[in-house]
């Protein structure tokens, strides 16, 4: 073996581990190179558009209590005259003489009285007064016939003196 040949063979070694570590690339290689970097990197995303808050409810709330209210009518003095006939009556069958006579009165008085407080419980009412605690602060009172279907914790809308549920 030659000189020559001695230190051709000392490269090749060498010129295998280029080999297998790549070629070495030109300015062509790798613009390539870096337009499929590029093409393979992840593309920015548009924000998701943010969630808008639901539109406040100006009349809705809970009901925070709810109260019977008895309200007594207006007496016409129908039943004020017919307590105190009644009632002189009843108050004629009672003692004698200028006694009668008392009784007779005092029975009409009576009787008067007790009619006219009669007649107005006859012609009271009676009504729920509902207290909402709004969504928007404060409360509100509204006045039902009827409480039916709503109790304390019932989502409603106030609409006008009426309640709607939620």
């Amino acid at each position: 073996m030659t000189a020559n040949n001695r230190r051709w063979l000392a490269w090749v070694p060498l010129m295998f581990l280029l080999a297998a570590c790549g070629p070495t690339a030109g300015p062509e290689a790798e613009a390539e190179g870096e337009a499929a970097a590029e093409a393979e990197a992840p593309k920015p995303v548009a924000a998701a558009p943010k969630p808008t808050a639901p539109p406040v409810c100006n009349d809705c709330g809970t009901v925070s209590s709810i109260e019977l209210v008895k309200a007594k009518g207006e007496g016409s003095g129908m039943g004020a005259l017919a307590g105190a006939v009644m009632g002189g009556v009843i108050g004629h069958q009672f003692g004698g003489g200028s006694g009668k006579d008392a009784a007779t009165a005092a029975g009409a008085i009576g009787g008067a009285f007790a009619g006219h407080e009669a007649e107005k419980r006859v012609k009271g009412s009676q009504y729920y007064q509902v207290t909402v605690r709004m969504d928007t602060g404060g409360t509100q009172t509204v006045n039902l016939a009827s409480a039916d279907g709503i109790s304390v914790g019932t989502p409603v809308r106030v609409i006008g003196n009426d309640l709607r549920l939620r």
